[in-house]
């Protein structure tokens, strides 16, 4: 069979984005659920009984750890953008996209564009480091010894620090 990879349109293919980001924060296991922005470009590989989707999504990090399982559509964003490439296979036998391969790389936003919603101050996103991790287990160590739960907590891992 002839096969030919096609530009496809972006507004066409918004989506088949949506589905192939929720492919990816499905198999992501730590961070933040990435939401969608726009499709920045899209190709589009056909065969008989199949397609294979090349995309490229311009995405915004969510509030939303991945590990809650919610979808972005229900998060609010957070303070970081970047691009996804996502290859995507469709097969019409199957009916059921699946995930081939992707790859995303994040920024954070400038800090003089970082504002909360009720601050009248700027904010700032620090890099982590072993203070701030141990600032963390302090404040979990005292609410587990001020709480009645039968289990305690203990930090995993600290994501984003914000001045």
């Amino acid at each position: 069979t002839k096969t030919s990879l096609t530009p496809t349109d972006c507004k066409t293919v918004e989506a088949d984005a949506g589905v192939a980001l929720d492919l990816v924060n499905r198999h992501r296991r730590e961070g933040y659920v990435f939401g969608l922005f726009r499709v920045a470009d899209a190709h589009e590989l056909r065969t008989r009984n199949s397609s294979v989707l090349f995309l490229t999504l311009d995405v915004l990090e969510t509030e939303c750890p991945v590990i809650s399982g919610r979808h972005w559509e229900s998060c609010e964003y957070g303070d970081d953008f970047g691009q996804c490439k996502i290859i995507m296979h469709t097969s019409q036998l199957l009916k059921k996209p699946q995930l081939h391969g992707f790859n995303c790389t994040l920024s954070p936003v400038p800090p003089n564009l970082i504002q909360c919603k009720d601050c009248l101050v700027k904010g700032e996103v620090l890099e982590v480091t072993e203070q701030h991790k141990d600032m963390a287990a302090k404040a979990l160590k005292k609410f587990n010894s001020k709480s009645n739960h039968t289990n305690y907590f203990s930090v995993l891992k600290v994501e984003k620090v914000l001045k």
